[in-house]
């Protein structure tokens, strides 16, 4: 027996030591790792997934791959030297490794098709494997917002950071934007919509603090960039005189990012709490400062 199955044998030996099993689950080998998990997404669907797990040299390992359509898998060291392990194929292929003082061992592949294109949206059910800490996402150029579990998140050119058992992401890349003006007295405004559904006519009605649009797709993505100056918020959105998700995600001091997902088409409606004034917007803001200094003032005075 040469020294290479005599070392594979060994290995093998020290994994089963620490091997447990479920009945009528998967067979689990080692102990969990830490890991972190960076994913890279494409334009084409494609995941370029990278596992970096911290080594054990006490105890064999098993890592849990992300499920999918996995190709082009390495592992590696540091220096992208080849290292020893063993897989076991399952529903989500397994990664073991002997007991190591190895600080770092790099897992690469990629996921072909992991995230499907429906309409123009992207969108993955992500599963995080149970060994993560966490998954860091890294969005194709051209997106700056993705809906997480059906509400949107403002990315800019940052990435995501995500934990626990998973969650549905959705994005769109390049999202058209239309500009909608609104003209009132001697002021224009202009308000972009984000969204991939057609668009009908617009209304602003100062007196009922709402400004109103049609969509022509149910289920859209939609997003609203509302400048303050003509709405302020808190902002609250209907399809059709019904309630549906609003959630203003981002603003930039000038404009408010409002995300909407209507499971209709007709008509959104969305609320604010202040239209444009017929005076500027600074001086609500100093009477109310005007005011709080009167009473502090007055409960200071004694009339006694």
């Amino acid at each position: 027996m040469n020294l290479r199955k005599l070392l594979s044998i060994l290995i093998v030996s020290l994994m089963f030591l620490s091997m447990s099993q479920v009945f009528g689950q998967e067979l689990t080998m080692g102990q969990k790792p830490m890991e972190d998990i960076k994913i890279v997404l494409d334009g084409s669907g494609t995941a370029h997934v990278t596992h970096f797990v911290k080594g054990n040299s006490a105890v064999a390992i098993q890592v849990i791959t992300v499920k999918g359509n996995m190709t082009n898998f390495s592992v590696t060291d540091q220096n992208g030297s080849s290292v020893q392990y063993f897989s076991v194929a399952t529903a989500q292929k397994s990664v073991l490794f002997p007991p190591t003082s190895r600080n770092l061992t790099i897992i690469k592949y990629d996921l072909t098709n992991a995230v499907s294109q429906i309409n123009g949206v992207w969108e993955w059910n992500y599963t995080e494997p149970s060994d993560a800490g966490y998954t860091d996402f890294y969005l194709p150029k051209g997106t700056d917002t993705i809906w997480a579990n059906y509400r949107p998140v403002y990315l800019g050119d940052h990435g995501l950071r995500q934990h626990g058992v998973g969650f549905t992401l959705d994005y769109i890349i390049n999202e058209p934007v239309t500009l909608q003006n609104v003209q009132w007295q001697n002021n224009n405004f202009t308000v972009g919509i984000r969204t991939l559904s057609d668009l009908g006519p617009h209304t602003f009605d100062q007196s009922a603090k709402a400004y109103a649009f049609n969509i022509n797709k149910p289920h859209s993505f939609v997003t609203v960039i509302m400048p303050q100056e003509l709405l302020w918020g808190p902002y609250q959105g209907k399809i059709n005189g019904n309630g549906t998700l609003t959630d203003t995600f981002y603003n930039n001091g000038t404009h408010a990012w409002i995300g909407l997902h209507p499971s209709k088409a007709g008509t959104i409606q969305l609320t604010g709490t202040t239209a444009i004034p017929e005076f500027p917007l600074f001086v609500p803001l100093v009477i109310g400062i005007t005011a709080v200094i009167a009473l502090q003032f007055r409960n200071r005075l004694n009339f006694n």
